[in-house]
């Protein structure tokens, strides 16, 4: 799970950083702190999370979705109020699953096959060495809906689902953001999952 915040330019201080790292780190032990030209990283291998001049950005491996979203929503109150911003130019969130098959290059073929209506001599126009093709679905709807669905092209018996989702107006407070991010999860789980099932 990525999941961002964009506001006006701040004045950044390396003090308020470090004391910025130092709070989010009593409750989330982010192991690393590395100070970039316009803000700082805060990391460790499982997640990361950037306060810069712009933005703060929590990027998150998710194991319960639930327990990762409250951790996002806890640093985004913490940085706005350490910060002082209150209002805010964008909200976004990425999410991504992985739907296995049980066979090698299933997801390919599943794509190929149920998805795409491409004919074999067709996708040779193209040249050889296809590994697989995707689709690409954008929605105007509570924001901005954008859904790839292809082939991980690392391991070809998995489907790669990634839905990122833009909220581009300006807001003040952080009231709406946790909708926003239950309304992302129930889109991949709901309607993506019974997209998938209805084209098997």
């Amino acid at each position: 799970m990525t999941a961002g915040l964009l506001f006006q330019p701040l004045a950044l201080q390396t003090v308020d950083l470090n004391r910025l790292y130092a709070l989010i780190t009593e409750r989330y032990p982010y192991q690393a702190l590395q100070h970039l030209p316009d803000g700082v990283r805060m990391g460790n291998p499982e997640s990361d999370c950037f306060v810069q001049q712009t933005r703060v950005q929590i990027n998150e491996n998710v194991m319960y979705f639930e327990a990762s979203k409250e951790k996002a929503l806890d640093i985004f109150n913490i940085v706005s109020e350490k910060l002082g911003i209150k209002s805010f130019l964008t909200f976004g969130v990425k999410l991504t699953a992985f739907l296995p098959f049980s066979e090698p290059e299933a997801a390919s073929k599943f794509l190929d096959t149920r998805a795409l209506a491409i004919r074999p001599e067709e996708w040779e126009i193209l040249g050889p060495g296809r590994k697989g093709a995707g689709i690409r679905v954008v929605l105007h709807q509570e924001g901005v809906y954008e859904l790839r669905i292809e082939p991980f092209f690392g391991d070809l018996s998995q489907l790669y689902v990634e839905l990122d989702v833009q909220h581009p107006e300006p807001f003040v407070g952080l009231g709406g953001i946790e909708a926003k991010m239950d309304a992302a999860y129930n889109y991949v789980f709901g309607n993506v999952k019974d997209f998938l099932a209805a084209l098997k």
